[in-house]
């Protein structure tokens, strides 16, 4: 005998799903903005001058043949890269939001 599924339990998982749950939003200004991109800004700044630095003695040394393998530098270097990189784009990012608040100018 089969038996056919109970709607109170569909609409019961159903349910569970159906809420919104709105988080209280404060619209940033522009000056918040801007602190935000300045602290992004030396964040990716200095990741960066970590990066290459430690990226390129890397690289000298896996040309050199002392033993490391090509696969270091990559390994080592491009996270600290790509972060930084990365904070400095969510900066900029937020420079344009600062100027857009402002209307512009």
């Amino acid at each position: 005998m089969q038996r056919k599924p109970c709607a109170r339990r569909a609409f019961a998982v159903g349910a569970i799903f159906a809420r919104v749950w709105r988080m209280p939003t404060k619209r940033p200004n522009a000056e918040a903005l801007r602190a935000e991109a300045r602290l992004l800004t030396t964040a990716g700044l200095l990741l960066l001058g970590v990066g290459f630095p430690v990226t390129l003695l890397l690289v000298a040394s896996a040309l050199s043949g002392g033993g490391v393998s090509p696969f270091v530098p990559v390994a080592a270097g491009a996270p600290p890269i790509m972060l930084g990189y990365l904070a400095c784009h969510f900066a900029s990012q937020r420079m344009l939001k600062a100027k857009q608040l402002e209307g512009g100018r």
